[in-house]
């Protein structure tokens, strides 16, 4: 079990590394350990936690391909946990965006990325390099303490759509902050956790 897993991480012969040490494999390998341990409980699902952030460019495409691979091979499903949104751009099937541990957007890649319907995503994506003809949005102030979740929507304290007046415009700053949102159908599997977001399309 552990050869086959090793051979379907990539790393072959899988005997040459029954007895290394992990000073003794490159940062790759390392990696590629570490999803062979996982491929050997034969999972339906792989939750991978920032899987490339520490590897440079060339290893970093290298994993990607390998997860794209064994989801195509194995049938696994990936969940990819991860601040590059370049990264989520590129080999997502859906995206969530979290902000104080929940999601407040989530639907197919394509939707979430280039028509985010939530403000926290929209600043996000404002500034990602792929999206240069977008004017970054900067948030002001900072986040809450995540011990002490503000009431109202979670976001409203550093909402541009508050601090612009939008939301006084449309008459519900009062509900930004004192109703707690649930995430809302917006178009087919697109959902967004925003008082504001219905009513700009």
């Amino acid at each position: 079990m552990v050869a086959t897993a090793l051979a379907q991480a990539g790393l072959r012969p899988p005997e040459r590394f029954f007895r290394r040490y992990p000073h003794e494999v490159s940062g790759g390998q390392r990696q590629r350990v570490v999803i062979a341990g996982a491929l050997v409980l034969q999972p339906e699902v792989l939750i991978a936690d920032e899987p490339v952030s520490a590897l440079d460019a060339s290893v970093r495409g290298e994993i990607l391909k390998l997860l794209m691979k064994l989801r195509k091979d194995l049938g696994l499903a990936i969940l990819i946990v991860t601040h590059d949104l370049g990264l989520a751009w590129i080999v997502a099937d859906r995206v969530a965006v979290m902000y104080l541990g929940r999601i407040v957007e989530i639907g197919p890649a394509e939707d979430v990325l280039t028509a985010p319907k939530h403000p926290y995503t929209q600043a996000l994506l404002s500034v990602v390099p792929e999206t240069m003809h977008v004017q970054p949005i900067v948030l002001q102030g900072e986040a809450p303490d995540p011990t002490r979740i503000p009431d109202g929507c979670r976001f409203h304290a550093r909402c541009p759509k508050v601090t612009n007046g939008e939301t006084d415009a449309a008459g519900i700053t009062a509900r930004c902050r004192t109703e707690d949102l649930r995430l809302e159908e917006l178009s087919p599997g697109h959902l967004a956790a925003c008082h504001l977001a219905g009513r700009n399309d």
